[in-house]
């Protein structure tokens, strides 16, 4: 062990969610509970404490719908990086290097306990408000215009996942929602292409490798779907051993899926 650290309680009521994301040395967390909402930035190599900024957007009142579990990202903005962190009731832009907060856009309705990470394509970044009535937000983050309610170009409320986050290939949107409705929207309008279904509940968030999007369920089923914008085709569908509700990953020419009981490793030979 390097360093621990014990210096940043919260309360979660269902235990913490949100993963770290490493940037110029620090290691960058959301840290969104029912009684303290703030990003925190340590140093990677020490464990010491770099900056730390609350959230400022006003909240529900009910603890409950404080709190969020969602993972940043980090992406270019003209000559600079941003963080891309969202929380409950807004979706927040800082400085990863400072922590200063740059900008926020509020959901427009009530949105928490949030898990579905932030996409971006460039230009446009896409954030799910989760529960309440989750919907998906297409936000403009291009130029040097600041970023407000007025750059929100499009949203979608029907079957927008909680839990799996969205995946954006080539000007498309994909999304499945926990009850297994997959979704595949146009990136720049909005406008559905198509919708289908997909077996079982989902969890886990698609991962898109060597031209096809995976996606697996709870019970255990994962299917290989081509991207079209045309139709919903499903290429394959394998069953493994056990539960899955850990996202699949690759690497090279490999993919790895964890269930509950094992973790695989797929490659061809």
């Amino acid at each position: 062990v390097v360093w621990k650290t014990q210096d940043y309680p919260l309360e979660h009521q269902t235990g913490p969610g949100s993963s770290p994301v490493l940037h110029n040395g620090l290691l960058i967390l959301n840290c969104d509970g029912c009684d303290l909402q703030y990003v925190v930035a340590l140093n990677a190599e020490t464990g010491e404490q770099v900056w730390k900024t609350d959230r400022s957007g006003e909240l529900h009142k009910n603890p409950m719908m404080k709190k969020a579990f969602c993972t940043p990202i980090i992406v270019q903005r003209g000559d600079r990086e941003e963080l891309i962190s969202p929380g409950a009731n807004w979706v927040y832009g800082y400085d990863p290097d400072s922590g200063e907060e740059l900008w926020k856009v509020s959901y427009g309705q009530l949105g928490f306990s949030n898990v579905a990470r932030p996409i971006t394509n460039g230009n446009t970044f896409f954030v799910c408000t989760c529960y309440g009535q989750s919907r998906l937000m297409a936000i403009d983050f291009g130029g040097e215009q600041p970023i407000t309610e007025s750059s929100v170009k499009w949203s979608y409320n029907k079957q927008v996942p909680n839990m799996p986050s969205p995946i954006c290939v080539e000007g498309a949107i994909y999304f499945v929602n926990d009850r297994g409705i997959i979704t595949c929207l146009d990136a720049e309008s909005g406008e559905v292409n198509w919708q289908g279904r997909l077996r079982g509940g989902f969890s886990s968030s698609p991962l898109f490798a060597d031209g096809k999007i995976y996606f697996a369920n709870q019970d255990g089923e994962v299917f290989v779907v081509q991207p079209d914008k045309t139709e919903l085709r499903i290429l394959a569908e394998n069953q493994l051993d056990a539960r899955i509700m850990a996202s699949p990953a690759a690497m090279g020419e490999t993919l790895f899926i964890r269930t509950a009981d094992s973790l695989y490793r797929f490659e061809s030979r």
